[in-house]
């Protein structure tokens, strides 16, 4: 604790009055300081007790980015904190764990930003398996790794754990992203498709495409999902957990209904999952062979050169985004069907040709009587 000690001192022959500061802590070096001001005398016991305080929590590892990390984790989200990732935050805990987060730099930040890009993506596979690819991180994944970032930034910030953002006012840019995927199916190719699942070896591949084409949802939360999560009354599918860690319901249009009711109909006892591995009951179909087939058959398997505009199993949300919007939905009615988790990365989706501007220009700008 710290303490101020008034004196009398000799000074060129006149005796003032001094402030001898002490501050003495237990487990640290005692220190002490003379003013001659009180105010200066008091103002400086306070910033010592705090430096001590400080080295104290430091010592105890409050601000050891791994710390700040999980408490974060387990803080309920806030403004700002809202949009993060476990395994984003698992690359920085890689990165920065043992250091104090208040000495990370921009320059530390932007030299794991360049890491991260050469980091070789890695697929979960139905059973739990991590699979390396051979295809490096995407801009866009590497701005969302640096957004879970800015989040842990921010809650440290509100926290009182650093007195600045490393990140915020353009220290850090994030980096320029391409236009991705870009496929959206037609009605026609709708069409092929479903029909050539119909014709697999494996029934229930068109149930599939079209529980795909109508709610937007992922091939991984489809894969999971199961016959106790679904309520054909209510015509709700519930995924309980989604790839941003939140629940969500599928609507199931009446036809995908019926055809719900007619699978549940053959369902074996071992198994509760709508798409079962008949093989092995207990855990989800591998469609990739029999997606891979029904593509070639349509004549959809690498019919553009370019292979960013290729049909893949994702279009089939690319397709229900954009056709929600052109149907008229705005963008938190669509992210409300289709689970994006923020407004911004659902616009990338919303392909709005030429034609569909004239007619929505029609629709709602001009103003006649």
């Amino acid at each position: 604790m710290g303490s101020i000690v008034k004196e009398s001192v000799n000074r060129g022959g006149k005796q003032v009055t001094r402030y001898r500061a002490h501050v003495r802590r237990a487990g640290f070096k005692s220190q002490s300081k003379s003013f001659y001001s009180h105010a200066e005398a008091k103002a400086w016991l306070r910033n010592a007790e705090s430096d001590a305080e400080q080295k104290k929590d430091q010592d105890k590892g409050i601000y050891r980015f791994s710390a700040v990390a999980d408490l974060f984790a387990k803080t309920p989200p806030r403004r700002g904190t809202k949009f993060w990732s476990p395994t984003h935050l698992g690359y920085w805990e890689e990165q920065f764990g043992t250091r104090d987060i208040k000495t990370i730099t921009r320059a530390d930040i932007n030299v794991s930003l360049a890491a991260l890009q050469v980091k070789k993506v890695e697929r979960r596979t139905i059973t739990g398996q991590i699979k390396q690819t051979e295809r490096p991180i995407s801009s866009s994944t590497a701005n969302r790794y640096l957004a879970s970032l800015s989040s842990l930034f921010n809650f440290a910030l509100d926290a009182g754990l650093i007195d600045r953002h490393p990140i915020k006012g353009g220290q850090v840019r994030k980096l320029t992203e391409g236009n991705g995927r870009t496929r959206i199916l037609t009605t026609e190719e709708e069409d092929r498709l479903i029909a050539e699942a119909e014709r697999s070896t494996w029934p229930p591949m068109a149930l599939f495409l079209r529980l795909a084409l109508t709610t937007g949802a992922r091939k991984s939360e489809l894969l999971r999902l199961r016959w106790a999560d679904i309520d054909l009354d209510r015509r709700i599918a519930v995924i309980p957990k989604t790839k941003n860690g939140e629940v969500r319901a599928l609507p199931l249009v009446l036809s995908v209904r019926d055809a719900l009711k007619a699978a549940k109909k053959v369902q074996p006892l071992a198994s509760d999952l709508v798409f079962f591995n008949p093989k092995d009951p207990g855990k989800p179909k591998n469609i990739e062979t029999i997606w891979k087939h029904v593509r070639q058959r349509s004549g959809l398997e690498a019919d553009r050169a370019d292979s960013l505009d290729r049909v893949v199993l994702h279009s089939t949300r690319h397709t229900a985004a954009t056709k929600l919007i052109r149907g008229g939905a705005n963008l938190i009615q669509a992210a409300a069907v289709t689970g994006h988790k923020t407004v911004g990365m659902l616009k990338k989706y919303t392909h709005l040709g030429a034609d569909d501007v004239v007619a929505l220009a029609d629709r709602l700008l001009e103003q006649r009587k």
